[in-house]
């Protein structure tokens, strides 16, 4: 047996309307929080609140959309990234060389990190994208910055190579 609550149709009207006013005002405050967040980083140089920030707020909310608003906003002095194993957001380092100019306020405070990015609706993978991406690959040979260790391991290069030849061969004929 649920435990759900059943509601009549206007009961469900008037609950759907106290969700979209609070989520409105939730956005809201994400927007001021962040921006405030933003702020204190570009002043002292302390990210601690926008990480905390972004390990708040629920599944449901657009955080890589806000994480990408804080990386926009800062020109990319302040990038937070999504610990793959734990899921929580993290910071290596600020960048070093930030100034005030590099915070972009005024354009951060009148644009929601909602706003900034539109969500992309669900799409497969197509034969295209995947010979595109397999290219991509074959032909990375980047390090990472300050070291030699390669963003793509040769080997990984050498298989989507061969796989992008065997695809190329079977498109011809």
């Amino acid at each position: 047996m649920s435990n759900m609550k059943v509601l009549s149709q206007s009961a469900l009207s008037d609950f759907i309307g106290k969700i979209a006013a609070s989520a409105k005002e939730v956005q809201e405050n994400i927007h001021v929080a962040a921006w405030n967040a933003l702020d204190h980083t570009r002043v002292h140089g302390d990210y601690s609140n926008a990480l905390k920030l972004l390990n708040a707020l629920p599944n449901g909310t657009r955080v890589k959309s806000l994480a990408y608003w804080f990386t926009k906003m800062s020109s990319g002095k302040f990038r937070p990234l999504q610990n793959g194993k734990t899921k929580v957001y993290e910071c290596e380092k600020l960048g070093a060389d930030r100034t005030d100019a590099d915070f972009l306020m005024d354009q951060a405070e009148v644009t929601n990190f909602a706003d900034l990015t539109s969500e992309k609706d669900p799409a497969p993978l197509t034969l295209d994208k995947f010979i595109k991406g397999l290219k991509r690959t074959a032909e990375n040979d980047g390090v990472f910055e300050g070291t030699d260790i390669p963003k793509v391991a040769p080997e990984a290069r050498a298989l989507a190579l061969q796989i992008v030849q065997f695809v190329t061969q079977k498109q011809v004929a």
